[in-house]
């Protein structure tokens, strides 16, 4: 029989990392006059939900409309390769012009810069691709952020560099591994990083699945279900973080009360961004399976919201972000040792979100409590026999007391009670829109945090002493 304990080590190697990925910035729905507790429903309505949607379906109209017009010129009659990757870049390049003005240059001048390295790179140093790719993209991202460009202007398209950058480290390593036998050219690079249902809200996709999307395309009622589905989540989560969630719990009410409103908040405008990122991927051809059914998952909030762990939060936060970590960094500094590759998985996450103690603090902050939460739930699973890991168990588990037992599912509901304790700490500094403009600094998170008398922190400590007790 299978040593389970090696099992769990092993899979707690392969999903401890991941992001706690910011969410795209947003601002309040309510005017600077109007408060959102206190208001009828008819004011709700007319002050806060009309004005938000209608705000939100012009941008996503319009990106949908060039991901369709992406789709029904390259897909459904048969282009030269060359003019469906230039229709591709050419399509992304508008849609980045109209959400990010004249600031969307830098994003294509970062994108010949990239591809000039790969050049070189993939000529002289064929088993060192991937590395020295990734830390010069991370090298030029730092310049860029601290020395280059104005702040105000880089946390503008952070979002869509970020989205190039993990492109381009990606495909340095399928390169590198052999996936990728050659370097594209520069037109099937332009149409792959600047690909229009991919390069404002991502999601990142590999370079095999952006050349799927001209193989066989298919068009059915499935795949508009999909994209018609994502986005009724999409302007659910809007509706929620701009407008329902400020309007049930006012500024005066208890101060947990008022953290918790200010994460679902934030974690609202991810789902936002992430129903949309499906959207957009799903109408320009990505995500069909093999039996002709369509999906892109990117997050999924009930895994967040009702958690079982942290661990899961981790990988359903953003789940082409998990894959990209686990594939081109973890494994790839897996021979160095696990705790070299967690390490560097960690960094990775923290430097591709931009350098600011806020990211720092979070991410650190969620990879500790992960690892504490793992390494307690793996010694009670072991001391009483019972399902009570991170992870759901497999159906052959060696586990005596299974999930369905009574003391097991309240085991697990309070350490999933005890992780959305966490969650509420982890994201309540990110609610302050004219901090936003050039990010959050050391102050407003640590002042954030001090008015919740750092309970979070606390927990994990004495939850770290007890683990080292039994």
């Amino acid at each position: 029989m299978e040593d389970f304990s090696d099992y769990e080590n092993e899979n707690f190697e392969e999903d401890y990392y991941g992001s706690y990925e910011q969410g795209y910035p947003h601002s309040d729905g309510w005017s600077d006059e109007e408060e959102g507790a206190g208001v009828s429903l008819s004011e709700l309505y007319s002050l806060c939900l009309l004005p938000s949607v209608s705000e939100g379906i012009v941008h996503v109209a319009y990106l949908l409309l060039w991901c369709f017009i992406f789709r029904i010129t390259t897909q459904t009659v048969k282009l030269p390769v060359v003019a469906s990757h230039a229709i591709s870049a050419a399509s992304g390049l508008l849609v980045l012009n109209f959400f990010f003005g004249s600031t969307a240059h830098y994003v294509l001048v970062l994108g010949i810069i990239f591809y000039l390295i790969l050049f070189f790179t993939s000529f002289s140093l064929n088993k060192w691709i991937g590395v020295v790719t990734s830390v010069s993209c991370i090298v030029i991202s730092i310049l860029c952020e601290f020395l280059l460009v104005k702040k105000t202007e880089w946390h503008k398209i952070r979002g869509a560099h970020m989205i190039v950058v993990m492109k381009v480290i990606s495909l340095a390593f399928d390169m590198e591994m052999g996936t990728q036998r050659t370097l594209p050219s520069p037109v099937e690079f332009a149409g792959y990083i600047f690909s229009v249902g991919t390069c404002i809200f991502g999601p990142w996709v590999p370079f095999r699945d952006y050349l799927a999307v001209y193989k066989k395309p298919v068009f059915n009622l499935q795949w508009l279900w999909r994209i018609l589905l994502s986005l009724a989540m999409a302007f659910l989560f809007l509706t929620v973080s701009m407008c329902w969630i400020s309007w049930l719990i006012p500024d005066d009410a208890w101060r947990w009360w008022t953290a918790y409103r200010d994460a679902v908040s934030f974690r609202s405008s991810h789902y936002f961004v992430s129903f949309v990122s499906e959207a957009s991927a799903l109408m320009s051809g990505y995500g069909l399976q093999e039996d002709l059914t369509w999906s892109v998952p990117v997050s999924r909030p009930h895994h967040i919201e009702i958690p079982r762990s942290l661990v899961q939060v981790v990988v359903y936060w953003s789940m082409p972000m998990h894959t990209f970590l686990k594939q081109y960094v973890f494994r790839t500094t897996r021979p160095f040792g696990s705790f070299v590759a967690i390490i560097c998985t960690y960094a990775v996450s923290s430097l591709l979100h931009g350098i600011n103690f806020q990211l720092a603090a979070v991410l650190l902050s969620l990879g500790v409590y992960t690892y504490v939460e793992f390494m307690l739930r793996q010694k009670l699973a072991s001391v009483f026999n019972a399902c009570i890991l991170s992870k759901p168990c497999r159906a052959n588990c060696p586990h005596t007391h299974k999930e369905t037992k009574l003391i097991v599912l309240l085991a697990n509901i309070g350490f999933g009670i005890l992780a959305f304790f966490h969650l509420i700490y982890l994201g309540v500094m990110f609610d302050s829109t004219e901090i936003q403009e050039e990010g959050y600094s050391y102050k407003h998170t640590l002042a954030k945090w001090a008015h919740l008398s750092y309970a979070s922190h606390w927990v994990a400590g004495f939850t770290f002493l007890f683990h080292l007790l039994i």
